[in-house]
């Protein structure tokens, strides 16, 4: 999926809106940009796209969540922010040229979000939020069950297995086949 914002002249830069504090700054790098963007990666993300004309009659919207695999920004004739899927290749969100970042981290718990918004002739603005909904969980999935057992349970099982190797005596390597 890939939003475009419109084109805005090269110069004019990125503003970045802080919630927290109620300031507004320019975009100073690009490193920036992928150090806040960055809290995303390997996290699950729920995100809303839309346009609507100022008077608030929305034209489009669409939501869903994934987990961000990687973010690509590049800055060449405009500023192109890309958002991969983790789990799925052909998924994406392109963001081109918006004219604003607006963060939203003020609220403990809920969770760091940001907007990023463009306006275009004719009185549309478009948006794309994005919001961190936690840490993809797939490091605990991928261990199978060692994941789910509790601190007491682990050690009941690393003593489990080290008796049994007690008993078993060395280890014999199967001998190796010459031709």
């Amino acid at each position: 999926m890939g939003v475009q914002y419109s084109a805005r002249t090269g110069d004019e830069r990125l503003k970045i809106i802080y919630t927290r504090g109620n300031r507004t700054e320019t975009l100073a790098s690009i490193a920036t940009l992928r150090k806040i963007l960055g809290r995303f990666v390997r996290h699950r993300v729920f995100y809303e796209v839309s346009s609507r004309n100022k008077r608030g009659h929305e034209f489009f919207s669409t939501k869903n969540t994934f987990v961000v695999g990687s973010i690509e920004i590049v800055n060449r004739d405009y500023l192109t922010i890309t958002i991969f899927d983790a789990h799925n290749s052909s998924h994406s969100i392109e963001i081109l040229n918006p004219s604003a970042l607006r963060i939203y981290d003020e609220t403990m718990g809920k969770g760091f979000a940001v907007s990023f918004s463009s306006e275009s002739p004719g009185d549309v603005e478009s948006r794309c939020y994005l919001r961190d909904e936690g840490s993809d969980g797939e490091g605990l999935a991928a261990h199978g069950e060692l994941g789910r057992l509790s601190l007491p349970q682990l050690f009941d099982y690393v003593e489990e297995i080290t008796h049994r190797r007690r008993l078993a005596g060395p280890r014999v390597e199967p001998p190796s086949a010459t031709l």
